[in-house]
């Protein structure tokens, strides 16, 4: 496989993924908005899910992705310690600013429109949790021509 279409595979499995992740919480939330939602939105919160699972899988583990950024610093060889730094570098400073985005938000919407029950749930804190160990990896996948798993 040539490197523009495995980047450009990577690129679109990296997108379902966090596409995923924000349908899950934007039906978690009409469902506790909107306490008698349809099942629709039940199957496509759960679906979505599993489409989080699945492209987590190909886009993260088989990539070899998860295992360069999560592996500790001595381990890796000079070219992989920059390309972890840069990863990380970029991957935290994207996070913080959708972290505090979400603040924002919320803090909007409390003042703004009471009725609107914004809350910070635990779907919400585990897709920050599950982003922030994840966003490295993407920046990788996103940027880099090759990852190890290209290899394969």
């Amino acid at each position: 496989m040539n490197r523009q279409t495995a980047r450009g595979r990577r690129r679109r499995v990296i997108f379902i993924n966090y596409a995923g992740l924000l349908i899950v919480n934007v039906t978690f939330y009409c469902v506790f908005q909107w306490k008698n939602s349809s099942h629709i939105i039940d199957a496509a919160g759960l679906l979505a899910l599993a489409a989080v699972a699945v492209t987590f899988r190909y886009g993260h583990i088989k990539t070899g992705l998860w295992k360069l950024t999560h592996t500790h610093a001595d381990k890796l060889d000079e070219r992989e310690l920059q390309l972890t730094h840069y990863a990380l570098r970029h991957a935290y400073g994207w996070f913080s600013i959708i972290c505090l985005s979400i603040m924002l938000i919320y803090a909007m919407t409390y003042r703004l429109i009471p009725e609107i029950k914004f809350i910070i749930t635990v779907p919400l804190a585990v897709s920050l949790i599950y982003f922030a160990h994840t966003l490295p990896g993407s920046i990788l996948a996103w940027t880099e021509k090759e990852v190890p798993g290209d290899a394969l």
